[in-house]
């Protein structure tokens, strides 16, 4: 029998990636399963819709970050957060390593029972720093259970951090599976790209040299394939670059900015390509597989537990447009092989990687937690 919970979930992130998208479907999720859910959310106005959509689900939504040891008024304003919404479980999504501990004081402080951390990107933190890893080890001793996105993600928190192992439970992201999809050709139409670019590759996501962005154009560019074409759906700090040199490349480049219907610019792909040089469990690439798409990826962090090579797609190691041209020579060469691979993705995706399945295992974490908790305090 499940028992409803008292959640609050603290995310300090200030632009809409993919942390926060997880976050909004974790707690449409738990709403919807009867569960009293609080968000705090930062105050930046992009976040104003999503913000706005969770209070309308019924979530009770404040506005504010802790931006540090030093911000002492912002963990005072969590701390008295905390007491109003005595919550069951103080749910804190990270980005990064060392933002946890103003935070973690403060819902302590504040009396919260049991705290969980999910750890969105944890290989990207500033290793030259001694203090990262010190933080993140004062860290784990306020907290009763870290949830990792992947095997990979929680194996490096183990070794790099120190994690105790038994306090990680790995639960894959999850994305909703689509009600419908336009045609191919009605999806272009929609975007305005044009119906005889083939292939067209897409990528959505931020436009960072991270992602692997310049990789796909340089590889997109050795694959010399007659029509081929790039859509790059997303924004970031390559932006501008990529909107300036795009022009000179030998094939069309379509950078349509964010796109919050991701469904309508995946129908318009032929291919899918996420050639990042680091990953955890990427929401867009989940996202990809559930619109049947052949996949071209590269082979890091999470991503191999999502893509079997020549099975669900093709991986590829990162930072080499010469793999990338080969691969993408690959799949357009053989169309039907390239369909298998897509038809492959969505059955796999359906099976192990929907909002429901990753709703229904933070649940139980949840009563797990929950349950420690009151062992505990009858002890006492």
């Amino acid at each position: 029998m499940t028992t409803s919970a008292r959640v609050m979930h603290y995310a300090g992130a200030g632009v809409m990636g993919g942390l926060l998208r997880h976050l909004r479907l974790v707690t449409l999720g738990l709403i919807g399963r009867g569960h009293d859910v609080g968000v705090v959310l930062s105050e930046a106005p992009v976040i104003d819709e999503l913000a706005a959509e969770l209070a309308a689900a019924g979530a009770a939504v404040s506005r504010m970050t802790v931006k540090g040891k030093t911000d002492l008024t912002g963990m005072r304003r969590l701390q008295d957060l905390a007491e109003r919404l005595a919550p069951d479980i103080f749910h804190l999504h990270l980005s990064s390593p060392i933002e946890s501990i103003p935070a973690l004081v403060a819902a302590r402080l504040g009396g919260v029972k049991s705290v969980i951390t999910t750890e969105h990107a944890p290989a990207w933190f500033p290793l030259e720093k001694p203090y990262s890893r010190a933080a993140k080890r004062a860290a784990t001793r306020m907290i009763d259970a870290v949830i990792a996105l992947c095997r990979a993600d929680a194996a490096f928190l183990a070794g790099t951090f120190g994690v105790p192992v038994e306090l990680i439970t790995v639960i894959p992201n999850g994305v909703p599976l689509f009600a419908r999809l336009p045609s191919r050709d009605e999806a272009r139409k929609l975007l305005g790209f044009p119906g005889n670019a083939h292939p067209l590759v897409g990528y959505a996501g931020a436009l960072e040299p991270k992602k692997g962005v310049s990789d796909l154009l340089a590889g997109a560019a050795k694959a010399e394939l007659p029509g081929i074409a790039v859509a790059l759906a997303g924004e970031g700090t390559l932006a501008p670059q990529l909107r300036q040199e795009s022009g000179a490349l030998p094939f069309p480049v379509f950078l349509p900015g964010y796109l919050p219907e991701v469904g309508d610019f995946l129908a318009a792909l032929d291919i899918f390509a996420l050639v990042s040089h680091g990953e955890s469990m990427p929401l867009a690439l989940l996202e990809a597989m559930h619109a049947g798409l052949p996949i071209l990826a590269s082979r890091v962090g999470g991503i191999p537990e999502i893509i079997e090579d020549g099975v669900t797609g093709i991986l590829v190691e990162p930072s080499r447009p010469d793999l990338i041209a080969e691969a993408l020579r690959k799949l357009a060469a053989d169309p039907a092989w390239a369909k298998g691979l897509g038809e492959a993705a969505r059955r796999a995706a359906v099976e192990r990687f929907s909002a429901e399945v990753m709703v229904r295992q933070v649940e139980a974490l949840y009563q797990t937690v929950m349950a420690r908790a009151l062992t505990a305090a009858r002890r006492k």
